[in-house]
Protein backbone atom coordinates (compact mmCIF):
# COMPACT_ATOMS: atom_id res chain seq x y z
CA UNK A 1 0.00 0.00 0.00
CA UNK A 2 2.97 2.32 1.21
CA UNK A 3 5.02 1.91 -2.00
CA UNK A 4 1.54 2.08 -3.94
CA UNK A 5 0.74 5.42 -2.98
CA UNK A 6 4.38 6.41 -3.26
CA UNK A 7 4.01 5.23 -6.92
CA UNK A 8 1.23 7.82 -7.15
CA UNK A 9 2.66 10.65 -5.54
CA UNK A 10 5.68 10.56 -8.32
CA UNK A 11 3.26 10.43 -11.49
CA UNK A 12 1.49 13.20 -9.91
CA UNK A 13 4.36 15.32 -9.27
CA UNK A 14 5.41 14.54 -13.13
CA UNK A 15 2.00 15.71 -14.04
CA UNK A 16 2.78 19.02 -12.25
CA UNK A 17 6.14 19.49 -13.87
CA UNK A 18 4.30 18.89 -17.45
CA UNK A 19 1.56 21.16 -16.69
CA UNK A 20 4.01 24.21 -16.15
CA UNK A 21 6.03 23.61 -18.99
CA UNK A 22 3.56 23.80 -21.32
CA UNK A 23 2.20 26.74 -19.67
CA UNK A 24 5.52 28.69 -19.87
CA UNK A 25 6.08 27.24 -23.49
CA UNK A 26 3.17 29.02 -24.29
CA UNK A 27 3.72 32.46 -23.42
CA UNK A 28 5.74 34.38 -26.27
CA UNK A 29 9.08 35.30 -26.05
CA UNK A 30 9.97 38.51 -24.19
CA UNK A 31 11.63 40.13 -27.56
CA UNK A 32 8.12 38.89 -29.33
CA UNK A 33 6.26 40.92 -26.45
CA UNK A 34 3.78 43.08 -28.10
CA UNK A 35 3.88 45.79 -25.86
CA UNK A 36 7.77 45.88 -26.13
CA UNK A 37 7.14 45.92 -29.45
CA UNK A 38 5.43 48.61 -30.01
CA UNK A 39 7.28 50.70 -27.69
CA UNK A 40 11.11 49.64 -29.82
CA UNK A 41 9.79 49.73 -33.12
CA UNK A 42 10.09 53.48 -33.62
CA UNK A 43 12.97 53.87 -32.15
CA UNK A 44 14.81 50.74 -33.99
CA UNK A 45 14.09 52.38 -37.40
CA UNK A 46 15.46 55.67 -36.19
CA UNK A 47 18.30 54.09 -35.25
CA UNK A 48 19.06 51.91 -37.80
CA UNK A 49 17.88 54.81 -40.21
CA UNK A 50 20.83 57.28 -38.78
CA UNK A 51 23.38 53.97 -38.88
CA UNK A 52 23.12 53.85 -42.28
CA UNK A 53 23.07 57.37 -43.01
CA UNK A 54 26.18 57.29 -40.59
CA UNK A 55 28.02 54.57 -42.71
CA UNK A 56 27.23 56.24 -45.81
CA UNK A 57 29.10 59.20 -44.97
CA UNK A 58 31.70 57.94 -42.72
CA UNK A 59 30.23 58.72 -39.64
CA UNK A 60 31.78 60.97 -37.51
CA UNK A 61 34.33 58.83 -35.32
CA UNK A 62 36.27 57.97 -39.00
CA UNK A 63 39.85 56.64 -39.03
CA UNK A 64 41.63 59.27 -41.43
CA UNK A 65 44.48 57.22 -42.39
CA UNK A 66 41.69 55.06 -43.99
CA UNK A 67 40.33 57.67 -46.43
CA UNK A 68 43.04 58.31 -49.10
CA UNK A 69 42.90 62.26 -50.46
CA UNK A 70 44.55 64.05 -53.27
CA UNK A 71 45.12 67.35 -55.09
CA UNK A 72 44.68 67.05 -58.42
CA UNK A 73 46.37 69.67 -60.90
CA UNK A 74 48.53 70.12 -63.88
CA UNK A 75 51.39 72.07 -64.06
CA UNK A 76 52.64 70.68 -60.71
CA UNK A 77 55.94 71.93 -60.36
CA UNK A 78 54.67 75.30 -61.25
CA UNK A 79 55.33 77.56 -58.31
CA UNK A 80 51.78 79.19 -57.47
CA UNK A 81 50.74 75.30 -57.93
CA UNK A 82 53.27 74.67 -55.00
CA UNK A 83 51.62 77.01 -52.68
CA UNK A 84 48.75 75.39 -53.89
CA UNK A 85 49.55 71.96 -52.30
CA UNK A 86 51.42 73.31 -49.29
CA UNK A 87 47.89 74.32 -47.98
CA UNK A 88 45.89 71.34 -49.02
CA UNK A 89 48.84 68.63 -47.82
CA UNK A 90 49.40 70.76 -44.58
CA UNK A 91 45.89 70.43 -43.56
CA UNK A 92 45.94 66.79 -44.56
CA UNK A 93 49.05 65.80 -42.18
CA UNK A 94 46.91 68.05 -39.36
CA UNK A 95 43.59 66.37 -39.64
CA UNK A 96 45.82 62.76 -39.51
CA UNK A 97 45.38 62.08 -43.12
CA UNK A 98 48.37 59.38 -43.94
CA UNK A 99 47.74 58.78 -47.72
CA UNK A 100 47.63 62.24 -49.39
CA UNK A 101 48.98 62.68 -53.00
CA UNK A 102 49.41 65.47 -55.76
CA UNK A 103 48.26 63.68 -58.53
CA UNK A 104 47.89 64.56 -62.55
CA UNK A 105 50.93 65.65 -64.49
CA UNK A 106 53.80 68.15 -65.18
CA UNK A 107 52.53 69.22 -68.53
CA UNK A 108 49.78 71.19 -69.47
CA UNK A 109 47.83 68.46 -70.73
CA UNK A 110 43.72 68.51 -68.95
CA UNK A 111 43.37 64.69 -69.91
CA UNK A 112 46.16 63.03 -68.12
CA UNK A 113 44.78 65.30 -64.71
CA UNK A 114 41.39 63.33 -65.49
CA UNK A 115 43.31 59.99 -66.27
CA UNK A 116 45.07 60.48 -62.81
CA UNK A 117 41.34 61.26 -61.32
CA UNK A 118 40.10 57.89 -62.46
CA UNK A 119 42.99 55.84 -61.59
CA UNK A 120 43.11 57.97 -58.17
CA UNK A 121 38.99 56.86 -57.83
CA UNK A 122 39.67 53.39 -58.64
CA UNK A 123 42.37 52.81 -56.39
CA UNK A 124 39.81 53.79 -53.62
CA UNK A 125 40.51 57.35 -52.95
CA UNK A 126 37.95 59.02 -51.02
CA UNK A 127 38.24 62.68 -51.24
CA UNK A 128 39.91 64.53 -54.24
CA UNK A 129 40.90 68.81 -54.75
CA UNK A 130 40.64 69.17 -58.48
CA UNK A 131 42.03 72.48 -60.09
CA UNK A 132 40.65 73.02 -63.06
CA UNK A 133 38.69 76.12 -64.39
CA UNK A 134 36.46 75.21 -67.30
CA UNK A 135 33.41 72.45 -68.02
CA UNK A 136 35.71 70.04 -69.66
CA UNK A 137 36.17 68.16 -66.07
CA UNK A 138 32.07 67.59 -65.82
CA UNK A 139 32.38 64.09 -67.18
CA UNK A 140 35.07 63.73 -64.75
CA UNK A 141 32.88 65.26 -61.63
CA UNK A 142 30.24 62.66 -62.89
CA UNK A 143 32.68 59.79 -62.76
CA UNK A 144 33.87 60.64 -59.17
CA UNK A 145 30.50 60.98 -57.87
CA UNK A 146 29.61 57.55 -59.05
CA UNK A 147 32.58 55.96 -57.65
CA UNK A 148 31.74 57.78 -54.19
CA UNK A 149 34.64 60.35 -54.89
CA UNK A 150 33.71 63.57 -52.66
CA UNK A 151 35.07 66.77 -54.76
CA UNK A 152 36.13 70.39 -54.10
CA UNK A 153 37.42 72.81 -56.32
CA UNK A 154 38.76 75.93 -55.35
CA UNK A 155 39.80 78.97 -57.19
CA UNK A 156 37.52 78.74 -59.68
CA UNK A 157 34.15 79.87 -59.75
CA UNK A 158 31.35 77.12 -60.62
CA UNK A 159 28.58 78.12 -58.29
CA UNK A 160 25.86 79.34 -60.32
CA UNK A 161 23.38 81.95 -59.61
CA UNK A 162 21.14 80.10 -57.98
CA UNK A 163 23.52 78.13 -55.95
CA UNK A 164 23.50 75.00 -57.43
CA UNK A 165 26.61 73.23 -58.79
CA UNK A 166 27.79 70.73 -61.86
CA UNK A 167 26.88 67.36 -61.00
CA UNK A 168 29.51 66.00 -58.70
CA UNK A 169 30.85 68.58 -57.24
CA UNK A 170 30.23 68.99 -53.40
CA UNK A 171 31.58 72.22 -52.61
CA UNK A 172 33.22 75.29 -54.48
CA UNK A 173 35.24 78.09 -53.38
CA UNK A 174 37.03 81.37 -54.86
CA UNK A 175 37.56 84.70 -54.86
CA UNK A 176 35.78 87.07 -56.94
CA UNK A 177 37.95 88.14 -60.33
CA UNK A 178 35.25 91.31 -60.79
CA UNK A 179 36.02 92.35 -56.97
CA UNK A 180 39.65 92.52 -57.24
CA UNK A 181 39.80 93.21 -61.05
CA UNK A 182 37.90 96.45 -59.47
CA UNK A 183 40.22 96.50 -56.57
CA UNK A 184 43.07 96.93 -58.72
CA UNK A 185 41.71 100.12 -60.45
CA UNK A 186 41.41 101.88 -57.43
CA UNK A 187 45.00 100.79 -56.45
CA UNK A 188 46.50 102.10 -59.75
CA UNK A 189 44.26 105.14 -59.80
CA UNK A 190 45.63 106.38 -56.17
CA UNK A 191 49.80 105.67 -57.52
CA UNK A 192 48.64 107.25 -60.94
CA UNK A 193 47.76 110.53 -59.78
CA UNK A 194 48.71 113.54 -62.22
CA UNK A 195 50.17 111.03 -65.11
CA UNK A 196 48.71 111.21 -68.42
CA UNK A 197 48.93 108.00 -70.80
CA UNK A 198 47.92 105.03 -71.11
CA UNK A 199 47.51 101.51 -68.96
CA UNK A 200 47.93 97.80 -70.84
CA UNK A 201 45.65 94.98 -69.72
CA UNK A 202 47.60 91.26 -70.01
CA UNK A 203 46.24 87.56 -69.69
CA UNK A 204 47.93 84.32 -70.17
CA UNK A 205 44.44 83.16 -71.61
CA UNK A 206 41.22 83.77 -72.42
CA UNK A 207 39.06 82.36 -69.16
CA UNK A 208 36.58 83.05 -67.22
CA UNK A 209 38.76 84.07 -64.42
CA UNK A 210 40.98 86.14 -66.55
CA UNK A 211 38.32 87.35 -68.22
CA UNK A 212 36.38 88.82 -65.56
CA UNK A 213 39.05 90.46 -63.63
CA UNK A 214 40.06 92.35 -66.99
CA UNK A 215 36.78 93.31 -67.68
CA UNK A 216 36.13 94.41 -64.08
CA UNK A 217 39.33 96.68 -64.01
CA UNK A 218 38.62 98.63 -67.38
CA UNK A 219 34.83 99.36 -66.28
CA UNK A 220 36.18 100.58 -62.68
CA UNK A 221 39.07 102.86 -64.44
CA UNK A 222 36.07 104.18 -67.10
CA UNK A 223 33.89 104.74 -63.62
CA UNK A 224 36.88 106.47 -62.48
CA UNK A 225 37.17 108.48 -65.40
CA UNK A 226 40.78 109.73 -64.76
CA UNK A 227 41.79 112.47 -67.52
CA UNK A 228 43.86 111.72 -69.37
CA UNK A 229 44.20 108.07 -68.90
CA UNK A 230 42.69 105.41 -71.49
CA UNK A 231 42.53 101.37 -70.82
CA UNK A 232 43.53 99.66 -73.91
CA UNK A 233 42.28 96.21 -74.72
CA UNK A 234 43.34 93.11 -73.18
CA UNK A 235 46.08 91.36 -75.11
CA UNK A 236 47.34 87.97 -74.22
CA UNK A 237 51.39 87.63 -73.18
CA UNK A 238 51.07 83.62 -73.02
CA UNK A 239 52.76 81.64 -70.50
CA UNK A 240 56.03 81.31 -72.03
CA UNK A 241 58.40 83.55 -69.74
CA UNK A 242 60.24 84.85 -72.97
CA UNK A 243 57.26 85.60 -74.99
CA UNK A 244 55.09 87.19 -72.64
CA UNK A 245 58.33 89.77 -71.57
CA UNK A 246 58.59 90.27 -75.98
CA UNK A 247 54.74 90.69 -76.06
CA UNK A 248 54.63 93.48 -73.28
CA UNK A 249 57.45 95.12 -74.80
CA UNK A 250 56.32 95.26 -78.23
CA UNK A 251 53.35 96.79 -76.30
CA UNK A 252 55.62 99.54 -74.99
CA UNK A 253 57.36 100.25 -78.12
CA UNK A 254 53.67 100.51 -80.02
CA UNK A 255 52.76 102.63 -76.66
CA UNK A 256 55.40 105.56 -76.18
CA UNK A 257 52.83 107.41 -73.41
CA UNK A 258 52.29 104.08 -71.98
CA UNK A 259 51.74 104.74 -67.99
CA UNK A 260 50.69 101.69 -66.18
CA UNK A 261 49.98 97.98 -66.26
CA UNK A 262 47.53 95.06 -65.37
CA UNK A 263 48.35 91.63 -65.92
CA UNK A 264 45.99 89.01 -65.19
CA UNK A 265 48.49 86.31 -64.24
CA UNK A 266 51.00 85.01 -62.40
CA UNK A 267 53.88 85.41 -64.54
CA UNK A 268 53.19 89.48 -64.80
CA UNK A 269 55.15 90.44 -62.46
CA UNK A 270 58.28 88.73 -64.30
CA UNK A 271 57.43 89.34 -68.18
CA UNK A 272 56.25 93.13 -67.25
CA UNK A 273 59.88 93.95 -65.34
CA UNK A 274 61.54 92.09 -68.03
CA UNK A 275 59.61 93.89 -70.66
CA UNK A 276 59.75 97.55 -68.47
CA UNK A 277 64.23 97.26 -68.46
CA UNK A 278 64.40 96.28 -72.05
CA UNK A 279 62.35 99.21 -73.40
CA UNK A 280 64.46 101.39 -71.08
CA UNK A 281 62.41 102.39 -68.73
CA UNK A 282 63.10 103.23 -65.16
CA UNK A 283 60.87 101.68 -62.29
CA UNK A 284 58.57 104.87 -61.42
CA UNK A 285 58.07 105.24 -65.14
CA UNK A 286 55.33 101.84 -65.00
CA UNK A 287 52.78 101.56 -62.67
CA UNK A 288 52.54 97.42 -62.85
CA UNK A 289 50.21 95.62 -60.87
CA UNK A 290 50.33 91.16 -61.36
CA UNK A 291 49.25 88.23 -59.65
CA UNK A 292 50.35 85.82 -56.87
CA UNK A 293 52.47 85.27 -54.35
CA UNK A 294 55.64 83.58 -55.53
CA UNK A 295 59.51 83.71 -54.34
CA UNK A 296 59.93 85.30 -57.67
CA UNK A 297 56.90 87.98 -57.52
CA UNK A 298 58.25 89.25 -53.91
CA UNK A 299 61.42 89.51 -54.78
CA UNK A 300 60.20 91.97 -57.84
CA UNK A 301 57.84 93.71 -55.31
CA UNK A 302 60.30 94.24 -52.90
CA UNK A 303 62.81 95.13 -55.10
CA UNK A 304 60.30 98.11 -56.63
CA UNK A 305 60.03 96.07 -60.17
CA UNK A 306 56.20 96.34 -59.60
CA UNK A 307 54.03 98.02 -57.49
CA UNK A 308 51.77 95.33 -56.32
CA UNK A 309 50.32 91.92 -56.58
CA UNK A 310 46.97 90.74 -55.88
CA UNK A 311 46.55 87.43 -53.58
CA UNK A 312 44.94 85.05 -54.55
CA UNK A 313 44.11 82.99 -51.20
CA UNK A 314 46.06 79.87 -52.70
CA UNK A 315 47.36 78.20 -49.20
CA UNK A 316 44.07 79.15 -47.75
CA UNK A 317 41.46 77.77 -50.25
CA UNK A 318 43.66 74.18 -50.51
CA UNK A 319 43.67 74.14 -46.52
CA UNK A 320 39.85 75.06 -46.61
CA UNK A 321 38.93 72.28 -49.26
CA UNK A 322 40.46 69.80 -47.12
CA UNK A 323 38.92 70.63 -44.34
CA UNK A 324 35.52 70.30 -46.12
CA UNK A 325 36.88 66.75 -47.13
CA UNK A 326 37.06 65.59 -44.07
CA UNK A 327 33.80 67.51 -42.68
CA UNK A 328 31.92 65.40 -45.61
CA UNK A 329 33.44 62.03 -44.25
CA UNK A 330 32.27 62.98 -41.00
CA UNK A 331 29.07 63.32 -42.20
CA UNK A 332 28.65 67.37 -41.62
CA UNK A 333 27.85 69.40 -44.12
CA UNK A 334 29.66 72.25 -45.44
CA UNK A 335 29.32 75.67 -47.36
CA UNK A 336 28.21 74.92 -51.38
CA UNK A 337 30.11 78.37 -51.98
CA UNK A 338 32.79 80.30 -50.09
CA UNK A 339 33.69 83.26 -51.22
CA UNK A 340 37.12 84.36 -50.54
CA UNK A 341 38.95 87.29 -49.94
CA UNK A 342 42.34 88.59 -52.53
CA UNK A 343 44.01 91.58 -50.99
CA UNK A 344 46.70 93.88 -52.95
CA UNK A 345 49.78 93.16 -51.38
CA UNK A 346 52.28 96.10 -51.66
CA UNK A 347 55.69 97.39 -50.03
CA UNK A 348 54.24 99.46 -46.76
CA UNK A 349 50.81 97.16 -46.32
CA UNK A 350 49.90 95.79 -43.50
CA UNK A 351 48.13 93.05 -42.32
CA UNK A 352 47.22 90.86 -45.68
CA UNK A 353 48.78 93.24 -47.56
CA UNK A 354 52.21 93.46 -46.12
CA UNK A 355 54.68 91.73 -48.09
CA UNK A 356 56.48 89.78 -44.55
CA UNK A 357 53.08 88.17 -44.49
CA UNK A 358 53.86 86.01 -47.33
CA UNK A 359 57.10 84.95 -46.80
CA UNK A 360 56.53 82.28 -44.16
CA UNK A 361 54.52 80.56 -47.15
CA UNK A 362 57.35 80.85 -49.45
CA UNK A 363 59.93 79.57 -47.16
CA UNK A 364 57.21 76.22 -45.82
CA UNK A 365 57.36 75.74 -49.88
CA UNK A 366 60.98 74.80 -50.55
CA UNK A 367 61.17 73.07 -46.93
CA UNK A 368 58.06 71.04 -47.80
CA UNK A 369 59.02 70.04 -50.98
CA UNK A 370 62.71 69.43 -50.52
CA UNK A 371 61.70 66.74 -48.39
Amino acid sequence: MKKMTKMLCVVIAIMLCVSVFAACSAQPAASESPSQAASESPSAEASASAEASQASSGGNDINPAEYPVAIAMDSKNHPVHRMVQLGFLKAAKELGYTDAQVIGTEGADANEVYTACDTFAAQGGKGLMLWRGDDTCFPTLKKMKAAGVKVGIAHFKFVQDDGTLPDGLDFNMACDPAKYGADVADFMAERLEGKTGKIAVTQNTKNATENAAAEAFTARMKELNLDGITVLDAELEGSDATQAANVNAAIIQKNPDLVGAFSTTGGGAASWSTAAQKAGKSDDDLVLVAMDITEENLGYLNDGKIDGIVYQPLYEEAFQTMENLDKLFRGEEVPVWTDLEAPIVYVGGSGASDPATYQSYIDEVKTWFEQ
